[in-house]
């Protein structure tokens, strides 16, 4: 990848193209919700009678309606953020939009799901579920077989092979080989292992619970494949400027992204399906555990991990202090997101400088980067020239670049500001390479002269 050609509008562009499809997306998930499944629409337990009734479909429909808006609402406002120029404002504001985009769709489905659920204590259409007809159903899930781990054994081996052609970029690779092995452990482990019931038909929870476990599973395997192919890409596009390699890795997301999506909506369509008979006579109803229909609350049970009530995805039970604890370090990490541009903007605004002392030479940008004794150093270099580089770990921004970074001396450690040359090229006595430069000309020439008359005696 070639630095020193990426701009901030190329920047701002790839920042729009990861987030702007959030609104719609969550549109689509939103609006699935409306169709009834396992006898649910909009987190509400209704009885058959109630999927044809003039006001549930009157609230349904007056949903769907607030959806769009707020759908496009969202989208429209993202679009000034494309022409805002400094890097870390830019994300700051996106994180802020990124934000908004996922609680505004959220407001009329709170309203609309209270709504419904008014209605349904007005009608009367309130379930008191048998537990001991629940209970006798729950042994269903036993009937099937997890997949074996051999599965995730040919992504994971893909993962690694890169490092035998690129160890510059081991560090990724084992990363993204690290994550196929977490995908294999939240497939077999981060799942609930409970039967799907609607009613007391155990055939229909049996394949039920079957399909979702399926779906499960296919997620997992996806996100194992993406991230070895993942690796893939990254070791085939080192030589490609950074905003191709960036556009590369976004379409590749993008496929994976709609390709899980795939899998979720053909899960819900099945259960849409097989359950579309359902809520005539004994049905299950668990609405009084679900706070706004998608945060589960339930004292009574001892699990941490629980499935949603449709699609493919887990949560946490709240009643549990390690759930409150999980939901509440979410909660703390999403409000801290827009931090993230004020600090892209200290970095970046962060003068690079370079030490000379009795002893070493310093790299400091943050803090100190770098210190290189002198005693060890076999080789210097003045570089005049911008060379060619190649970030293998580290921060590269418009105005500094530090970390490992492919070089024409080999992978080396710099740290410079890439709009000032020159810059010192180091060599020491155990084989490690540098590149420093100070964001002043002037003091990167001092501190060569110095560092020649240092080195000469």
């Amino acid at each position: 990848m070639t630095l020193g050609t990426f701009h901030i509008s190329t920047m701002n562009l790839i920042l729009w193209g990861c987030v702007i499809w959030l609104p719609a997306f969550m549109a689509v998930i939103l609006r699935n919700e409306t169709k009834f499944k396992k006898n649910l629409s909009m987190g509400v337990t209704l009885p058959q009678e109630a999927r044809e009734d003039e006001e549930v479909v009157a609230i349904l429909d007056s949903f769907k309606k607030q959806l769009t808006v707020a759908t496009v609402l969202v989208t429209l406002i993202a679009l000034p953020c494309m022409f805002i120029s400094k890097a870390g404002t830019a994300m700051t504001i996106w994180m802020i939009w990124l934000l908004f985009a996922m609680v505004i769709p959220y407001v009329p489905y709170v309203t609309h799901h209270k709504k419904l659920k008014q209605l349904k204590e007005e009608r009367g259409w309130k379930q008191a579920a048998s537990t001991t007809r629940v209970v006798e159903l729950s042994g269903a899930v036993y009937n099937i077989k997890w997949m074996s781990p051999v599965i995730f054994f040919v992504p994971l081996a893909l993962s690694l092979l890169p490092i035998l052609f690129d160890k510059t970029m081991a560090l990724i690779y084992l990363i993204d080989s690290a994550m196929v092995l977490f995908c294999w452990f939240a497939y077999r482990y981060l799942y609930r292992n409970k039967a799907e019931l609607v009613d007391d038909n155990i055939a229909l929870t049996e394949a039920l619970t079957r399909i979702r476990r399926q779906s499960w599973g296919q997620v997992w395997l996806a996100c194992a494949w993406f991230m070895a192919i993942l690796s893939f890409i990254m070791m085939l596009l080192t030589d490609w400027s950074d905003s191709l390699a960036l556009f590369t890795v976004l379409a590749f997301s993008a496929v994976f992204v709609f390709g899980t999506l795939y899998i979720e909506m053909r899960t819900r369509k099945l259960q849409e399906q097989l359950t579309a008979q359902c809520g005539t006579d004994f049905y299950v109803d668990e609405d009084d555990y679900w706070i706004w229909g998608q945060f589960y609350y339930n004292p009574n049970d001892n699990r941490l991990l629980i499935n949603n009530r449709t699609g493919v995805n887990t949560t946490v039970n709240l009643a549990k202090r390690s759930g409150q604890i999980f939901m509440g370090a979410t909660l703390v990490l999403l409000l801290c997101m827009p931090f993230l541009g004020v600090w892209m903007d200290k970095l970046d605004n962060t003068p690079v400088g370079i030490e000379l002392t009795s002893e070493a030479i310093i790299s400091t940008h943050t803090g100190v980067e770098y210190e290189v004794p002198l005693d060890s150093i076999t080789y210097m270099e003045y570089v005049a020239e911008k060379p060619k580089l190649k970030r293998t770990a580290g921060t590269g921004m418009e105005n500094v670049l530090k970390g490992r970074f492919g070089t024409p001396w080999g992978s080396a450690s710099i740290c410079v500001d890439p709009n000032t040359l020159p810059y010192i090229y180091l060599e020491t006595d155990d084989g490690k390479r540098y590149l420093f430069g100070d964001s002043d000309r002037a003091d990167t020439e001092a501190v060569y002269q110095q560092l020649i008359i240092k080195l000469q005696k």
